[in-house]
């Protein structure tokens, strides 16, 4: 019986701390904005073109999901739109985007993607 009652007293102590620390990066999250992996910058600076084209690739993978599972009434369209396009072509796009945006740089380079992503579909 001592052993169960230690155990759930673990346990307890445990899931506090869990939850005190995702309180933490929550209010943290408020007070800075998005956390974000890399900046705009970052992606200019830090990769070679090959290791962009898979940072892309993991975005454009994610934003598709995004889409698929917060805005399905947009899901085909948004397939029709894009899903011709290849991986280099939306990279070269992003890296065109940041070329001519220097101003946005400094924030989220997901963000940046967002929109871009959000151009292509206004043209097309």
């Amino acid at each position: 019986m001592k052993k169960k009652i230690k155990l759930f007293l673990i346990l307890l102590l445990l899931l506090s701390v869990m939850l005190i620390d995702y309180g933490y990066l929550q209010e943290k999250g408020k007070e800075e904005g998005a956390l974000a992996f890399i900046t705009g910058n970052e992606y200019l600076e830090m990769f070679d073109s090959s290791v962009r084209m898979f940072y892309v690739y993991g975005l454009a993978d994610m934003y598709s999901y995004f889409i698929f599972r917060y805005y399905p009434e947009i899901y085909s369209d948004f397939i029709g739109k894009i899903g011709h396009m290849t991986v280099q072509q939306i990279t070269a796009i992003f890296d065109k985007y940041l070329k001519e945006h220097p101003e946005e740089w400094h924030f989220s380079a997901a963000n940046i993607f967002d929109n871009v992503m959000r151009e292509i579909l206004e043209k097309l």
